[in-house]
């Protein structure tokens, strides 16, 4: 290729203007930006739950039993969970991940020493033609030397980001973190309600044992009654039979209900990640009562409430700056590249001579995305997908956010209507209870029938404290579902819309 010589009357700037055009053109060629394929949605659908005057969770909402033992295992489960020390682990790997994107940002010196020994040998052998055409040999004798070479250099590179690409990764990476640190919090949101959840279920077990074990004795009682009358042939066998089955109904009770109280007990040491014995002596205490009413603001602060939605809420500006830095990737990369180098060699120790050679320089370096073969197309749609796939995740936390709320307030509003019924049921047996007594005191009848409707209302307070333990769990699970104290004050602003999207709302 011909080279054209310098030549001072045509204009220097041709080249530049020719880079810049080429620049402006190759940028032009990055994708436009679209919104994503479905529509985030901005409030929780609430609308027609009953709401009321209470409060949002405290961040320490256990507290408010007034439990100590409550509040001590809670706080062994936060220092030694399996689960929150995942948790944990995974928002550190993010932070570093933060701060490796930043790295990126720093200039950079990679330096480079190396020093070779060799040894030569040559020998050169050949043949030349002679007079009468036949091949005369000749060798040359062979020569050697020793030789020493040594360099040194340092290459400093300093991207100049001029389009902002490698602080889009930065805010990638921050937006992983951040909901990573969301995730964590739902970790621990979800660690103390299920610790709270079973150790008032022990305590709902550990009171209707107390039922149980009062409803044995009757049962033993009437038993023993029951025998007697038997064999002074004053009953038929048949009733024996019928209160033996009685009895084995009622220890079968005392012993289901032990065996759930000591699976209880097993569930709360494997949440906290300690041995049962580590739990210590738990003693039963009376179940508390529990607000059942919804907050007012529900439908909109319900998104800053739930971790889980707002880990998917920086899924989504995560993937938003993934899809701004592939974008562009189609601008060229600007950076500033210095090089410094010396070598010195020496060709052959036993002559002295030496050869030394000192460069260095500094410049820009400019790369052009020319020719990808589809790499880049494929890197910005994936992250346009990736995008895509966290807008339906958030949109899917913000509906099953919705109907655990929704779920929880219905059932609180069902079991307050069971508990004014089992009330009637508990006062209509404690009613024939105290009849039976007085005509049991006059003589009118045996002890087996107060004995009958002994048992009658400890059924009844059996049936009542099921229906507060389903009422606790109730309003624990809504306590959970309403964030369990979580609150975020600074959560990214959701991608926009298109035109269509908001014709559709």
């Amino acid at each position: 290729m011909a080279l054209t010589p310098f030549r001072p009357d045509r204009p220097r700037g041709g080249p530049c203007i020719a880079l810049v055009v080429a620049i402006l053109s190759l940028t032009a060629c990055a994708p436009p930006v679209r919104p994503p394929a479905f529509t985030p949605r901005e409030e929780v659908p609430l609308a027609g739950l009953p709401t009321g005057q209470a409060g949002w969770p405290d961040a320490a909402w256990w507290r408010q039993y007034g439990d100590d033992q409550l509040d001590r295992i809670i706080d062994l489960a936060m220092r030694g969970s399996p689960n929150m020390e995942q948790a944990e682990a995974r928002y550190r790997a993010a932070q570093r991940a933060v701060d490796s994107a930043r790295a990126e940002l720093n200039p950079q010196v990679r330096g480079l020493v190396s020093g070779n020994h060799g040894y030569n040998d040559v020998t050169l052998r050949g043949q030349a033609p002679g007079a009468a055409g036949n091949a005369q040999g000749f060798q040359l004798s062979p020569g050697s030397s020793w030789s020493n070479s040594g360099a040194a250099g340092a290459l400093a590179t300093w991207d100049l980001d001029l389009w902002g690409k490698q602080k889009d990764a930065v805010a990638a990476a921050v937006g992983q973190a951040r909901a990573a640190e969301a995730e964590r919090a739902a970790s621990a949101t979800s660690l103390q309600y299920n610790v709270a959840n079973t150790y008032f279920d022990w305590q709902a077990q550990q009171a209707r044992l107390a039922v149980a074990r009062h409803a044995v004795r009757s049962a033993e009682d009437y038993h023993e009654l029951v025998q007697l009358r038997v064999r002074g042939g004053l009953d038929d066998p048949t009733q024996l039979d019928q209160a033996d089955g009685q009895l084995a109904q009622q220890r079968a009770a005392v012993a289901q209900l032990e065996g759930a109280a000591s699976l209880d007990r097993v569930q709360l040491a494997a949440l906290a990640g300690v041995s049962p014995a580590a739990l210590g002596d738990l003693v039963p205490r009376p179940l508390p009562a529990v607000e059942t009413s919804l907050p007012a603001d529900a439908r909109l602060g319900l998104i800053a409430r739930r971790p889980d939605i707002a880990a998917a809420r920086w899924q989504i500006e995560a993937s938003a700056k993934n899809i701004d830095q592939a974008r562009k990737a189609y601008y060229p990369d600007v950076s500033l590249t210095a090089l410094g180098a010396y070598l010195r060699t020496y060709p052959d120790l036993g002559s002295g001579t030496r050869t030394e050679l000192a460069l260095g320089g500094i410049g820009p370096s400019i790369q052009l995305p020319i020719f990808s073969g589809g790499r880049l197309r494929a890197q910005y749609e994936g992250a346009q997908a990736q995008l895509d796939s966290a807008v339906a995740q958030y949109d899917g936390a913000v509906v099953q956010a919705a109907g655990e709320v929704a779920q929880g307030v219905e059932t609180l509003r069902m079991l307050q209507a069971q508990a004014e019924q089992q009330d009637r049921q508990l006062d209509a047996a404690r009613s024939q209870q105290r009849r039976a007594g007085d005509r049991r005191s006059k003589g009118l009848i045996d002890d087996r029938d107060w004995l009958r409707a002994d048992m009658q209302v400890d059924q009844q307070r059996d049936a009542r404290l099921q229906v507060d333990a389903r009422t606790l769990s109730a309003n624990l699970s809504l306590i959970h579902a309403l964030g369990g104290g979580y609150h975020a004050d600074d959560l990214p602003d959701l991608p926009a819309k298109s035109a269509g999207q908001e014709a559709t709302r």
